[in-house]
C-alpha cells in the first residue's frame, strides 16, 4: 500500500543527518521551491545564453524596413531594402549566490523545522533580489511610457479613474511607435497588471473592480466577499509582488508580457551538492556541511515601451490594526 507524502511530515521520517548525508536532497528542495517562484521568468522571456558574460541587443527595434515595397512593371528590378535597428545597447550579467550551513548541532538535534525554515529562506531571498534587479532595469529605463493618474485609487470610489488609468496605459502602449512622428506602430498589446501588496488592498476595496460581480451568476465570486483578485481584469493578467513599493513607490505596472524585455543566464539558478566546510570529520573544523544556491543572469528591455507605468496610484492610507495604525505613504 503507497503513502502519499505532501510534506516531510508524511511518511517515512527523513532526519537532518540523512539530508546532510545525502548531497543532493536539500539542493533539490531550494530549486523546487524556486522554480515557479521567479516574477522575472513570468514577465520576461527567455533570452539567448550569455556565456561571454555580456549580452548585446538593440532597444525599441522597428517592425517596418527603410522604404516601402515600389509598383514595377513587367522585367522591373527588385530593389533591396535596408533593415533598421534600434538603439544598440549591452548588459552584463550578475551572480547572485546565497550559502546555507547545516551544522552538527542541527543533524545531532535532528532540527529537521531549523533546516526547513533555511531552505525557504534561501528561496525567497534569490526571488527577492530578481525581482528587486526587474523593477530597477523598469525605473532606470527612460524609454519606460509613464502616466499620472488624477485620482488615487485610494480615494472615494465616486472618484477613483481605475479602469480609465488602467485603459490609458494599454492605449499608450498599443499605439506605442518607434519614430517621432507616430507612424512607425510597435503593435505591442498589453497583457499584465502587475500591484503592489498595498495597492492590492485598494483594488479589491475599489467599487469599479467589484462591481461586475455584483449580482447575477457571479455574485458568489464578488472580489470583496472572496478576497482575491480576478485572475484577469479588463484582459490583463493580474501579479502581485510586495517588492514593487520599495522600487516604485504608488506605482501600478502595465506591459506587454515576454516582449518587454528578456533574462539571460550566463549560470541558470542552480544549487551545489552538500560538501563539508573543511577537511576532516563532521564537516571540518567548524563541524558544519553546506549548499551554495547562484544565479548568474542579465536583464534587458529591449521593447520599454510595452511597459507603462501608473503613477500616484496610492496616497497616504490608515489601516487599524491591533496597538494602532499603519500609514501607508507615496
Amino acid at each position: 500500500m503507497t503513502t502519499k507524502v505532501v510534506s516531510y511530515q508524511d511518511g517515512p521520517r527523513i532526519t537532518v543527518a540523512e539530508l546532510a548525508k545525502s548531497p543532493t536532497l536539500i539542493p533539490e528542495r531550494i530549486l523546487s521551491l524556486g522554480d515557479a517562484g521567479f516574477l522575472v521568468d513570468s514577465v520576461l522571456r527567455k533570452g539567448d545564453d550569455a556565456p561571454s558574460g555580456v549580452v548585446l541587443f538593440s532597444e525599441s527595434t522597428p517592425l517596418f524596413t527603410d522604404d516601402d515595397p515600389m509598383v514595377l512593371e513587367e522585367f522591373g528590378q527588385i530593389p533591396a531594402t535596408s533593415g533598421q535597428m534600434g538603439t544598440r545597447k549591452v548588459v552584463r550579467t550578475v551572480r547572485r549566490a546565497l550559502g546555507l550551513r547545516v551544522s552538527k548541532q542541527m543533524i545531532d538535534r535532528n532540527a529537521m523545522r531549523a533546516v526547513m525554515d533555511r531552505i525557504k529562506q534561501v528561496r525567497n531571498t534569490m526571488v527577492r533580489a530578481w525581482e528587486d534587479a526587474f523593477f530597477s532595469a523598469i525605473i532606470a529605463n527612460p524609454n519606460v511610457q509613464t502616466l499620472a493618474t488624477d485620482a488615487p485609487w485610494n480615494g472615494a470610489s465616486t472618484v477613483t479613474h481605475i479602469r480609465k488609468d488602467i485603459n490609458s496605459a494599454r492605449y499608450l502602449i498599443k499605439t506605442a511607435a518607434s519614430d517621432a512622428a507616430g507612424k512607425q506602430k510597435l503593435g505591442f498589446i498589453a497583457d499584465t497588471l502587475i500591484l503592489s501588496t498595498e495597492i492590492e488592498l485598494d483594488f479589491l476595496d475599489s467599487d469599479e473592480v467589484t462591481k461586475p460581480y455584483e449580482g447575477g451568476n457571479v455574485a458568489d465570486q464578488n472580489l470583496k466577499f472572496t478576497g482575491k483578485l480576478p485572475k484577469q481584469f479588463l484582459g490583463l493578467d493580474v501579479l502581485v509582488s510586495w517588492r514593487l513599493t520599495v522600487y516604485a513607490p504608488s506605482t501600478a505596472i502595465v506591459m506587454e508580457r515576454n516582449t518587454a524585455g528578456f533574462i539571460s543566464d550566463e549560470r541558470s539558478l542552480e544549487a551545489t551538492p552538500m560538501y563539508p566546510e573543511g577537511n576532516g570529520p563532521n564537516g571540518g573544523p567548524t563541524e558544519s556541511y553546506r549548499t551554495d544556491t547562484t544565479r548568474q543572469s542579465a536583464i534587458g528591455l529591449d521593447q520599454p515601451k510595452a511597459i507603462c507605468l501608473i503613477t500616484g496610484v496610492t496616497t497616504g492610507q490608515t489601516f487599524p490594526v491591533s496597538g494602532g495604525t499603519i500609514t501607508l505613504t507615496s
